[in-house]
């Protein structure tokens, strides 16, 4: 089942369900994602939650490479 997801780390919108990519970022999203515990890795993103968001800010994807245009 899709659903309109809302990327925790970019803010970017986008359909799809529990595991997807966000398209512009990588986030891989949870349903649940990281409430209280952005601090803490887990097993299927690269970095912790606050370090996506700070990569983000800097312009920069998950991964570290440049974020595509908009």
């Amino acid at each position: 089942m899709k659903f309109k997801i809302k990327c925790p780390i970019c803010g970017t919108e986008f359909e799809g369900s529990t595991f997807d990519d966000c398209p512009y970022c990588d986030w891989e999203f949870e349903y649940d994602d990281y409430t209280g515990q952005e601090d803490e890795p887990n097993e299927t993103n690269p970095v912790t939650y606050n370090q996506a968001k700070a990569l983000v800010s800097k312009g920069l994807n998950i991964w570290g490479e440049p974020l595509p245009k908009k």
